[in-house]
């Protein structure tokens, strides 16, 4: 917790004690200057310093410790108007991580041993559930670039929107006209996604503060994902990150939606 924050939570405390500032020296055996400028924001104490003044406020250390913590900043009317896309968002990840396998199977069957594995009409509808569940899979993350103030994320999210849009309308299309090489086409998608991903991924690291170890983790995997298909070479050690990335961005949206029931928020406004 952070000047002047410090401050303010300590003289939140002695007012609920009913207690002065010369009283609260009494207790503590701190100089008062040193407690009106604590008080004031204009130092940050020694932990000693703030364990005997929590101390004689009857206010214990490791709970004020884990207050600081589980403090999280976002933007609270936004949230609250936003847990239906947020729910949406939940449910199409799922699905799109779920259908993300037999379209793979497929795509791969298709491009790389020139195997139609269901006919084209099966094919073209894999396609579009992957893509709508996608879709609003994405729409939770524009969300939460708004409602954390991180206009990175919300930029990169329909930076990745627009280059899914255009490699799936390339991959239906291509059923009814001679397309590129699969080399080149294959190329061409692994950096696109590759440095899209990646952008995503950094944009992600700036949750890290606000939602701790669980975002950090997931623009790692996101990054490194992302840095594998930009070398093409290695991109299939990239979609194999994928994999767990996808799990952690779920599980990410979820943490989001629910830190309505939060106690110790900091409210953006």
């Amino acid at each position: 917790m952070k000047q002047p924050e410090l401050g303010q939570k300590i003289v939140a405390l002695r007012k609920q004690k009913g207690l002065t500032q010369e009283e609260l020296v009494e207790k503590c055996n701190i100089n008062v200057r040193t407690i009106q400028r604590i008080e004031a924001g204009e130092v940050t104490p020694r932990s000693y310093t703030i364990k005997s003044i929590l101390d004689a406020l009857g206010f214990d250390l490791e709970a004020f410790q884990k207050e600081k913590e589980t403090k999280v900043a976002y933007n609270k009317s936004l949230l609250s108007t936003s847990k239906t896309f947020l729910t949406l968002a939940l449910i199409g990840g799922i699905l799109y991580f779920i259908i993300g396998f037999p379209e793979f199977a497929l795509d791969w069957a298709r491009f790389f041993e020139n195997e139609m594995i269901l006919g084209n009409a099966a094919y073209i509808s894999v396609k579009c559930i992957a893509l709508v569940s996608y879709l609003y899979f994405s729409i939770g993350f524009i969300r939460v670039g708004k409602i954390f103030e991180n206009s990175l994320l919300t930029i990169s999210t329909y930076v990745l929107i627009a280059m899914m849009l255009l490699f799936y309308v390339y991959d239906i299309s291509s059923l009814y006209f001679e397309g590129f090489t699969v080399e080149y086409v294959a190329v061409i998608e692994s950096i696109f996604y590759g440095l899209g991903g990646f952008l995503f991924g950094f944009s992600l690291l700036k949750l890290s503060k606000p939602l701790g170890v669980l975002a950090t983790v997931t623009g790692g995997f996101k990054m490194a994902s992302s840095v594998f298909l930009i070398s093409v070479f290695l991109g299939w050690l990239g979609a194999l990150f994928l994999i767990p990335a996808v799990l952690l961005e779920i599980v990410l949206l979820y943490k989001i939606k629910s830190l309505s029931k939060t106690r110790n928020v900091s409210v953006i406004i």
